[in-house]
């Protein structure tokens, strides 16, 4: 079994349990072109699963580079000659330094960046705390800001900036599946999960995702829609194509 059977799996099964098809069904993965699940029981006929992650792209993307940039940081730390990494730990070893890099910059100019950035580090004053390079335009290319805190940490720590607008991609994470051409052994459903992408409060995003539902008719292949959180056990919407 593959990462992404196990991901369904483990979703599945906490939706099957949440809405009583478990435990006295069994399911198994399909390969394509059937949906990702199939399901029965003793008590009814088959039903085929399409499974999809509501999931912000940018958002995946954005912590993504965060952790790469932070890698980065610690890579380019144990690169340096033995000398100039002890004199950096010795400074840094209860620091946690923040990188606020421009959003836009690739990875390869970050990287490109951290010689001058370590450098420039080095050469501040001891202990020195608090916002840093505010005054130097040499960093203006690359970063926004940058700050060091101190205190109970086992430092040199790195983090780096990863803001970004976490969207409501339900709906478009709904309607590619709409038109794809499945070859199902039972009932189609389709069950939209969230697992770890942070939302906006559903105030918001389920009037957004109500008002699609509501342009449905009986032309939907979909005999249920299902919005489930993973971490909740919560079917926010059940959509059926008769009601």
């Amino acid at each position: 079994m593959d990462n992404k059977e196990e991901r369904e799996w483990a979703v599945f099964g906490l939706f099957a349990n949440a809405i009583g098809l478990l435990p006295d069904g069994s399911f198994e993965s399909r390969k394509p072109d059937e949906p990702d699940i199939l399901y029965w029981s003793a008590a009814g006929p088959s039903l085929a699963f399409e499974l999809v992650e509501i999931l912000d792209r940018d958002y995946s993307t954005s912590i993504g580079r965060h952790l790469d940039t932070k890698n980065a940081c610690n890579k380019y730390l144990h690169s340096l000659p033995a000398e100039d990494r002890a004199a950096f730990e010795r400074e840094f070893f209860n620091a946690d330094i923040f990188l606020g890099f421009k959003s836009s910059l690739t990875m390869r100019r970050r990287k490109n960046a951290l010689p001058r950035i370590f450098t420039s580090l080095l050469e501040l004053q001891p202990n020195t705390t608090g916002p840093i390079f505010t005054e130097e335009r040499e960093f203006e290319d690359v970063l926004n800001d940058a700050q060091i805190n101190r205190g109970r940490f086992r430092g040199p720590l790195f983090d780096a900036s990863s803001v970004t607008w976490v969207g409501d991609p339900t709906v478009d994470t709904v309607l590619p599946k709409m038109t794809k051409s499945y070859t199902p052994a039972g009932e189609l459903n389709l069950l939209a999960y969230i697992a770890g992408n942070p939302m906006y409060p559903k105030d918001v995003w389920l009037p957004n995702l109500d008002d699609y539902l509501k342009t449905l008719d009986s032309s939907c292949q979909f005999e249920h829609i299902y919005i489930f959180e993973c971490a909740t056990n919560e079917v926010h919407r059940a959509w059926h194509r008769d009601a």
